[in-house]
């Protein structure tokens, strides 16, 4: 995926969606991997001065959790028709930081497997009803 595929548009509700772009017609245009774009508030501590400090978080969120997926290391594809979202006025440049937690949000991670069950100690079980 290269930065020139990248897409930024709202959809019907105003959010900021990011994605690679596939393919594009008058009409419609076909996306992978679309991620909605979250700005949230975050109360820090300035180290030097020790005073609350207020700043902007940027979180990424796929559009649709691929873990809900047979094939979770799929992409995700999806196509909107361009009457219903608002697409910006030329190409928009993106941070390379906000390319890269979108690379990282989708990146094919290994499965994790399941740490094995323990076995409990019968002395560690309470009777309720003794």
């Amino acid at each position: 995926m290269s930065e020139k595929n990248m897409v930024v548009f709202l959809d019907t509700i105003s959010r900021t969606i990011i994605a690679e772009r596939v393919d594009e017609t008058d009409t419609t245009i076909s996306v992978r991997n679309p991620a909605v774009v979250n700005v949230v508030s975050q109360q820090t501590t300035d180290p030097a001065t020790g005073q609350p400090v207020q700043r902007m978080a940027l979180q990424l969120f796929p559009l649709f959790f691929r873990e809900f997926l047979a094939a979770k290391e799929e992409p995700v594809g999806f196509i909107f028709n361009k009457s219903m979202i608002t697409m910006s006025d030329g190409e928009l440049m993106l941070d390379f930081k906000v390319i890269i937690q979108y690379q990282q949000l989708f990146a094919n991670q290994p499965a994790v497997a399941a740490p094995a069950p323990t076995e409990e100690k019968r002395d560690n079980v309470i009777k309720l009803f003794d």
